[in-house]
């Protein structure tokens, strides 16, 4: 089923006013915002009350075009005077039937109004406006006027065979917010080209201005306007206007039978002209969007076109970090020496407390700068990301796309935010990986240790012993010989021999552990 026309518009009016609430423009501050909200807010108001029966008619025209007598001559008894208007010339008049409720609109608030009630059934459901003459308002009372035609639905302009040619005549025809369709031009006072004149003479000289009128109105883009030569008066003192007189015509273009379907029409007309006005903001925005859209399309493929280069130098640059640095501090910090025994640990253990006591201050793992990228790893992520933003900046400036496009570039592309968030990524991961369980314990490396070990203390224990002692010892194992091979021991280790003993095994074990020591680190590190 098709809509209405009133209907459609406020369909319009929802869906831009869905897009206000949403926020979602990029060239609009907060402020702009919020007036294109009210001004939405004003427009659907006006949508919904198109459904109004009646029919708001102005009249515009110069001083002395003959206005009043018109509306009389339309009323068909005279319900306007030439005291209606004074003193007030820059008031607008409203003449309305008793039956017909007053024009409610908020731009009449400060707008100067009289409203003029009559009881010519003819035009009951017709408000008649007139409005001053365009030629003596001021500057303030045209923008008055020009404010209350939004709430008029056909513009009936006035002249006369004197004005038609008045220029600004156009120039106020031209500022007018309204549907051209909705135009209706009156050549009035055309008995003035007949008076003392023949017939042929004066429809001569009517056809001479009409065509001359004519064309001062398509020089203003309407192509095809609405054009009566009429009289008023002539129509008002008698019964039957002269042939010339196409004021019955015009009266029947007012006056025509409309239902409240054309009525609603009308409005619409007008309202849509309103809207479309309105839109030209957002048809605006919605344009600067799709040359946005292009410059991202286009920066994403680039950014695929360059994606090799950029992994590749990125898997560089990390591992050389990683061989550089991270792999030695993760060493260092975790400090795993549980797998190495007697003077392997212990050995661990002095070089560990010594590192320890040369360092100016211990970090921890809790210190977000200990695993930062070091700085060729900035330089190459700040190259990569600040060319990235300069290639968008150029476009978003080269098509003249307004600065507030560039705002949230800016914020995607901070290149400090993204650098610091990616050092505390990766210095996350580092510290997560030190605090992990310790190294699993190399059982065979162990056992090797502890074999060692014995078998030099073995060794240690025969040289101090004595060969006399030992011989006694596997010859008759007994209590005695075993106290005399525990005696030699004691005594020889007090000896010149047995100091020397003592020294070599102390030496022995500390290159057994240094051995050791250096294995382990060499190992943990593959």
């Amino acid at each position: 089923m098709t809509k209405a026309p009133s209907q459609l518009l406020q369909d319009e009016m929802d869906r831009i006013i869905d897009l206000l609430n949403r926020g979602d423009f990029f060239s609009f501050t907060s402020k702009e915002t919020e007036s294109f909200r009210k001004e939405a807010g004003s427009l659907y108001k006006k949508v919904k009350s198109v459904e109004s029966g009646f029919l708001a008619i102005g009249l515009l025209g110069g001083t002395g075009v003959g206005k009043s007598t018109l509306m009389n001559a339309l009323a068909g008894s005279e319900i306007s005077s030439a005291s209606h208007r004074r003193p007030h010339t820059d008031r607008i008049l409203i003449y309305r039937h008793l039956q017909a409720p007053p024009i409610a609109a908020p731009s009449l608030a400060d707008i100067p109004c009289r409203e003029i009630t009559h009881k010519s059934d003819a035009i009951r459901q017709i408000l008649l406006c007139d409005l001053p003459d365009f030629d003596s308002l001021l500057k303030k009372n045209r923008e008055h006027v020009l404010r209350f035609l939004e709430n008029l639905d056909i513009l009936v302009w006035v002249t006369s065979p004197e004005k038609y040619a008045d220029g600004r005549f156009y120039e106020f025809l031209r500022l007018t917010p309204k549907a051209r369709q909705n135009f209706c031009f009156v050549l009035n006072k055309a008995d003035l080209l007949f008076q003392h004149k023949a017939s042929s003479q004066g429809y001569e000289q009517l056809s001479d201005i009409t065509r001359s009128f004519l064309k001062h109105i398509n020089e203003n883009d309407i192509s095809e306007p609405i054009l009566y030569h009429i009289s008023a008066e002539d129509a008002s003192r008698s019964g039957q206007p002269s042939p010339w007189n196409q004021f019955p015509a015009f009266r029947q273009y007012i006056f025509q039978q409309r239902d409240i379907k054309q009525i609603m029409a009308i409005k619409a007309d007008n309202l849509d002209v309103e809207i479309q006005n309105y839109l030209s903001v957002f048809q605006k925005e919605a344009g600067c969007l799709e040359r946005y859209e292009h410059i991202l399309e286009s920066a994403i493929i680039e950014l695929e076109n360059e994606r090799p280069e950029w992994i590749q130098t990125g898997k560089d640059t990390f591992d050389l970090w990683l061989g550089k640095h991270i792999t030695n501090d993760i060493l260092e910090y975790r400090d795993d020496i549980s797998s190495l025994l007697g003077p392997g640990y212990t050995l661990a253990l002095i070089i560990q407390e010594t590192g320890k006591r040369f360092k100016k201050k211990e970090a921890t793992l809790s210190d977000p700068t200990l695993f930062a990228p070091p700085e060729e790893i900035a330089v190459s992520l700040r190259r990569r990301l600040e060319w990235l933003k300069d290639r968008l900046d150029h476009k978003i400036l080269h098509i003249n796309l307004p600065g507030s496009f560039r705002r949230p570039l800016a914020e995607i592309l901070d290149v400090e935010k993204i650098y610091t968030g990616l050092g505390k990524t990766l210095s996350n991961m580092v510290s997560l990986h030190i605090s992990q369980p310790s190294l699993p314990h190399f059982f065979g490396f162990r056992a090797l240790q502890l074999f060692c070990y014995t078998l030099l203390f073995l060794f240690f224990f025969m040289a101090v012993g004595g060969e006399t002692a030992w011989f006694e010892v596997i010859g008759a194992p007994g209590f005695t010989t075993i106290s005399r091979l525990f005696i030699s021991s004691i005594y020889t280790i007090f000896s010149a021999k047995g100091l020397a003993a003592l020294i070599s095994y102390i030496l022995l074990n500390f290159l057994l552990a240094f051995r050791f020591y250096r294995s382990y680190k060499k190992t943990i590190k593959e």
